[in-house]
């Protein structure tokens, strides 16, 4: 009997601790942009976002999923030079979309999870725009794919 109180305060104590942590991301990440932003900042803690970006020259991007999974839809987004993105999933996903006219270099870590870059290295020509992709996943997921062609 005493495991089983034992078991079940430690549930309890890491419910808490991770509804805590979550509200912390919340509160300390501002998420800022709307789909017509240069700039913009997805954070999705203990929930989920969908998010889709249409500017006509896309800077920096910041997509944060802690317990949580984010859809980035950036298909319909133009790229400035030098744009790059910052992703981190902590028990979390991300799933970003890009243009198949985009090349996609990714620098990718990640700890218990994994990092995808599905794009094709081969289809855009060398004068395409290229997007820098900074990816961290810890016991989560991010996997970037190119829109299907219309």
């Amino acid at each position: 009997m005493r495991l089983i109180k034992r078991a079940v305060a430690g549930f309890v104590f890491l419910s808490l601790a991770t509804t805590l942590a979550a509200f912390m991301v919340r509160k300390r990440i501002p998420a800022f942009g709307d789909s017509e932003d240069d700039q913009f900042s997805v954070v999705a803690a203990m929930d989920g976002t969908e998010f889709r970006s249409k500017t006509t020259r896309f800077e920096e991007g910041r997509a944060i999923a802690f317990m949580g999974g984010i859809e980035l839809d950036l298909a319909e987004a133009d790229l400035a030079p030098g744009a790059y993105l910052t992703l981190r999933a902590v028990m979390g996903g991300i799933d970003v979309i890009v243009p198949a006219r985009w090349r996609v270099e990714v620098m990718g870590r990640s700890v218990m999870g994994g990092v995808g870059n599905l794009t094709d290295p081969d289809s855009p020509s060398d004068d395409s725009p290229i997007l820098l992709v900074d990816a961290l996943a810890v016991m989560g997921g991010i996997e970037i794919h190119q829109a299907e062609a219309d």
